[in-house]
């Protein structure tokens, strides 16, 4: 039985009308005509009959109208659960990131997520942006946090904004007296990289070479953390993210500068399988990276020498 002539019946029922049905259901009388017709010849008896004082059920649609009652609040129902399921998700969402953004920018907004969408159980992926591409093109990820550029024609990207790459020293290094580092300033000293695979790092490379500077890799890690630690300790200088280093710089364990005139750039984004349904859980991870990633991304501002 098809439930909009159910609710049709019913709504006839209530009404004691054909043509009051019709108003409340915003469809014609004959419409209305057309589906009680229609109910009638599947169930092989009348259900409704016509008379001065209106229309009323038949014996039979007596007995129909319970079962269209307890039909219809069932339908009811199901569509509230739907409802709720659509502004609460649930299930699993399946997240790659690098390892630094793990360990610096997903935390919070993860927090955030976890105390809105309680349902929704999270596995999180880390490795480098290439690794986090194959992965989301395998189906084995729902969304990845990447840097940009990225040419892939089956991920659609969704921009987030942009952060910088600064130069870091240690305390007392000659660089702590300018304001601002060039990338030929990098010539002659030992360099400590944070995984020669990432994009950073051929940015960084292609910066430096750019301006002639064979980088001389003193220290190659493969966490962020243990990066900005050797440079704090005085065994070298690098290029990191400036929200990888707010908190020393601060301290006064390192000092950080912009690199060449307008700094050193990059851009971040979601990627998702282009043909992927996404989900209510994917839709409110993204919106949430939205509003939480840019300012996280941008840090706080480089203190320039007075």
């Amino acid at each position: 039985m098809d439930a909009k002539h159910l609710r049709t019946f019913v709504t006839i029922v209530d009404l004691q009308s054909f043509t009051r049905a019709g108003r409340r259901l915003g469809i014609s009388q004959s419409a209305i005509s057309q589906q009680i017709r229609a109910l009638e010849k599947q169930l092989g008896v009348p259900i409704l009959t016509r008379s001065g004082s209106g229309a009323r059920p038949t014996p039979a649609g007596d007995l129909l109208l319970q079962y269209a009652r307890q039909i219809l609040r069932k339908i009811e129902e199901a569509e509230r659960v739907l409802a709720d399921l659509e502004s609460s998700p649930r299930g699993l969402l399946r997240i790659g990131a690098g390892g630094a953004a793990c360990h610096f920018l997903l935390p919070p907004v993860l927090r955030e997520f976890c105390r809105r969408f309680p349902r929704v159980e999270l596995r999180v992926t880390s490795g480098p942006t290439a690794h986090t591409v194959e992965r989301l093109l395998a189906g084995e990820l729902d969304v990845g946090l990447v840097t940009l550029p990225l040419a892939e024609p089956k991920l659609s990207l969704s921009e987030l904004g942009n952060d910088e790459l600064v130069a870091i020293a240690p305390p007392g290094h000659a660089w702590s007296e300018r304001r601002r580092i060039q990338a030929a300033d990098f010539a002659g000293e030992p360099l400590l990289v944070y995984e020669r695979r990432t994009q950073a790092y051929h940015l960084i490379e292609r910066t430096l070479l750019e301006a002639g500077v064979l980088p001389r890799i003193a220290m190659e890690m493969d966490q962020l953390e243990a990066v900005v630690e050797m440079v704090c300790a005085g065994l070298g200088v690098a290029i990191v993210p400036r929200w990888a280093v707010t908190a020393e710089h601060a301290s006064g364990r390192l000092c950080m500068r912009p690199i060449g005139k307008n700094g050193l750039v990059r851009r971040w984004a979601l990627a998702l399988p282009s043909a992927q349904h996404r989900t209510q859980a994917v839709k409110a991870f993204m919106r949430l990276c939205q509003e939480s990633l840019p300012p996280l991304l941008e840090g706080n501002t480089i203190g320039a020498p007075h």
